[in-house]
């Protein structure tokens, strides 16, 4: 009696479980390193919160944005500005980064203003050598830049001045830190690729963001004319609507933040693939300056090295490895 009881009691007991189904997959959260667009439902989620993350960096980088500011030295800003100094410890920063009075072997150029180093940045010659050595507006030059390299390959690249509709005519306060217009050999496209800084976020949402972009403020919150507290406050308006896109969530994007003059400049990397908290230097050779910029850029778009940027060091190796 009591046997046909336990095979009766087991019988029941399969048919309730049958009745029951089985139990599905227990869901485990997203790992840190999900390859960037995968979704996610962690907070680690790749934003204005999380820029820097370690994730894998990309096979291929796909976008560069460069942000300028002015006339600062690091130890202004990084510290005083509670924005920027956040971003500097999320992400990657240097704190002996050259401006252009530096060559690229480390030794003194001159002592120059703005224009200079913009022009540094986007020809890789010192200022004795490209020639545009002072702030005068109509000054320029016929070297070989990254706006002639881009055009050359068919890469798209823009200017975005903080100023109305117009090109490379429209004034603004500021107007000589624009390096599209310094090079006779790109004038008769510079109107179609210098463009209102108004129209960058439009270009970014619309999946439109070039392959290169430079930002330009204009001096009234650039840090120019307006103070740390007011150039921090402009910089999250235009950095925090970039971090929260989905162009930058993709992870090809990477973000320059860098200021013109006054070594050490303060500058701050972004990329979803840097690693949090990252510090750049380099223990011996030629310093990290405008020239390793550049070098950068045109290392990540697969363009010839400029002038005097095969002697600069790389900063591709902190983006992350492929």
């Amino acid at each position: 009696m009591k046997k046909i009881w336990l095979f009766n009691f087991a019988i029941t007991f399969v048919l309730i479980l049958s009745a029951c189904g089985t139990p599905g997959p227990v869901s485990t959260p997203t790992p840190f390193n999900t390859p960037i667009g995968a979704p996610t439902n962690t907070p680690s989620a790749v934003g204005a919160a999380n820029p820097c993350l370690g994730a894998p960096a990309p096979a291929k980088w796909n976008h560069i944005v460069v942000l300028m500011f002015e006339n600062k030295n690091y130890h202004e800003v990084i510290g005083p500005a509670p924005y920027i100094t956040n971003l500097a410890n999320k992400c990657a920063t240097s704190t002996n980064w050259k401006d252009a009075d530096t060559k690229v072997n480390g030794t003194s150029d001159g002592e120059y203003d703005s224009k200079p180093s913009y022009a540094t940045l986007t020809n890789g010659l010192s200022p004795s050598a490209h020639g545009l050595t002072d702030d005068t507006y109509s000054a320029t030059t016929d070297v070989d830049n990254i706006y002639s390299q881009l055009n050359a390959a068919g890469k798209s690249f823009k200017d975005y001045y903080e100023g109305g509709a117009g090109g490379c005519g429209v004034r603004f306060s500021g107007d000589y830190h624009d390096p599209i217009r310094y090079y006779t050999n790109i004038a008769s496209i510079c109107d179609a690729h210098d463009v209102p800084l108004s129209t960058f976020m439009t270009d970014v949402n619309n999946g439109d963001l070039p392959d290169f972009s430079f930002i330009l403020p204009t001096n009234k919150h650039n840090m120019h004319d307006n103070s740390v507290a007011s150039g921090d406050a402009f910089a999250q308006s235009i950095l925090d609507p970039m971090l929260n896109s989905q162009a930058y969530a993709k992870g090809d994007v990477a973000i320059f933040f860098v200021w013109d003059e006054d070594s050490p400049v303060p500058n701050v990397l972004l990329a979803p693939s840097i690693a949090t908290g990252t510090k750049i230097t380099v223990s011996t050779g030629n310093p990290i300056s405008h020239f390793s910029a550049l070098r950068t850029w045109e290392e990540m778009l697969g363009l010839p090295l400029l002038g005097d940027t095969n002697q600069a060091p790389s900063l591709l190796p902190f983006f992350g490895k492929p």
